[in-house]
């Protein structure tokens, strides 16, 4: 399905706090995010990423029509165009592969307490060299340029507009050093997102330890309605992702998977979700308390310039 002119590099800022759920744990929080395997950096998995785009465009193009037919068949309408673009099973061999693919959701910046401001954006060299090779699927091609890396307790300056960021900074616990900035990694920041006043460049080991404990950690129960208090045993601790965190996905779109006269096209297909999933999109659980709110960003080479 990979061809690089159609394929689209999802840019997704949180604006609410994100809980993409992996299930009841025993430790000491009881609904923690979903984090990769190998490093245990927070994710959204591709099967979520792709639930929700399915969702949003079933509701965007159910309300949208201004025709004047039943809400009904709009929403059966909708649920075919889903079912035709995004996939189904309808069982005993009925069933159609999506014309769109998605990969999971991958962390690009964390927001962090610091003692220069708010908050601080941080990224690290692993993660932007993935960011990079990722960035290279859509065109976006660039010689690396984290070669030299930042090491021990020092940061980098990748983007300051407001020129606050310039002596020893704290990080919850971590205290760190300035060594200078990167001019040529900020040309490529600003060129992705213009809207990170404040982002640095820290070591990788920092980076783990930071995004595995400055996560958001909520307390729940549950009211018992004939009481008024709360119902025994259900306090829990859940974990989020805190709002402002930076992420991306990669969709890959293509053509539907049926042998008719017309089948949609994969030019078709990216329009059409493109123009659904425009401004902002809900992911992951407590959909109803305005988690996972992330505006959305379609950035490529051809309307961002391709700057090298």
């Amino acid at each position: 399905m990979y061809l690089q002119e159609n394929t689209k590099f999802c840019l997704l800022h949180a604006i609410s706090p994100v809980h993409a759920g992996s299930g009841a744990a025993t430790g000491a929080v009881d609904l923690p995010i979903q984090r990769e395997k190998h490093s245990n950096w927070p994710q959204i998995q591709a099967s979520g990423v792709k639930g929700a785009f399915r969702d949003h465009c079933l509701r965007f193009w159910a309300h949208s029509s201004t025709a004047l037919e039943p809400f009904a068949d709009k929403v059966k309408q909708s649920e075919d165009a889903v079912k035709r673009i995004f996939g189904s099973d309808s069982g005993n061999g009925g069933g159609q592969a999506g014309a769109v693919a998605f990969s999971d959701a991958r962390l690009l910046a964390f927001p962090v307490r610091s003692s220069a401001a708010p908050f601080v954006w941080v990224t690290c060299p692993a993660l932007v060299k993935r960011g990079l090779r990722d960035l290279a699927l859509v065109g976006r091609k660039t010689d690396n340029p984290v070669s030299s890396m930042v090491t021990g307790d020092n940061y980098l300056v990748l983007t300051d507009s407001a020129e606050t960021i310039s002596d020893d900074l704290v990080l919850e616990d971590i205290c760190l050093s300035p060594a200078g900035k990167n001019e040529k990694l900020s040309r490529i920041f600003v060129e992705l997102l213009p809207e990170l006043e404040r982002l640095i460049l820290i070591p990788d080991h920092h980076f783990s330890f930071l995004v595995e404990t400055a996560t958001e950690i909520q307390a729940q129960i549950k009211i018992d309605p004939a009481t008024g208090i709360t119902a025994t045993g259900s306090l829990r601790y859940e974990e989020l992702l805190p709002a402002e965190t930076i992420m991306y996905c990669l969709v890959f779109f293509g053509d539907e998977k049926v042998s008719g006269d017309d089948p949609l096209k994969m030019k078709n297909i990216a329009d059409v979700v493109t123009a659904a999933v425009s401004n902002h999109i809900q992911m992951g659980g407590d959909l109803t308390l305005g988690r996972g709110i992330f505006s959305v960003n379609w950035w490529s080479p051809d309307n961002n310039g391709g700057a090298q």
